[in-house]
C-alpha cells in the first residue's frame, strides 16, 4: 500500500511552491566572492546522424566552440571574463548524478 501512495504522490505533481533541498553532492564555495557571476544559458547544436550525417567529421570541440561563441554572443559578454565552464550534455540524464559528478547514459525515472 505504501507503494502505491508514493506513486500516486509522484503523479500528483510538484507542490506550488519553489522549496530547498539540501543536496549532498553539493559544496558551497570555500570564498565566495559577492563579484562572482554565474551564469546559466541553454543552448544546443544542431541535430544529425550518428556518425554518418553532416557533421560525421566534426569533433566536440567544434560543437562546443559555436555553442559557447553564441551564449557569449547572447549574453553580450566576452570570452576574458570566464573562469571555470561546467557543459552538461542532455541525452536523459539524471540530475542527481549530474550534480554529484557521475552522469550515466541512460537513467530510470524513480531513480531521480
Amino acid at each position: 500500500m505504501e507503494r502505491v501512495q508514493v506513486v500516486l504522490g509522484h503523479l500528483a505533481g510538484p507542490p506550488a511552491g519553489l522549496q530547498a533541498a539540501p543536496c549532498a553532492a553539493y559544496a558551497a564555495p570555500a570564498a565566495g566572492n559577492a563579484d562572482d557571476v554565474v551564469v546559466v544559458h541553454g543552448r544546443r547544436t544542431a541535430i544529425g546522424r550518428s556518425k554518418r550525417g553532416g557533421f560525421k567529421d566534426t569533433t566536440p570541440d567544434e560543437l562546443l566552440s559555436a555553442v559557447m561563441s553564441a551564449v557569449l554572443q547572447d549574453l553580450d559578454l566576452p570570452a576574458e571574463a570566464l573562469g571555470d565552464i561546467c557543459v552538461v550534455v542532455s541525452r536523459r540524464l539524471c540530475p542527481a548524478q549530474v550534480l554529484a559528478g557521475s552522469a550515466p547514459r541512460d537513467c530510470r525515472l524513480l531513480s531521480i
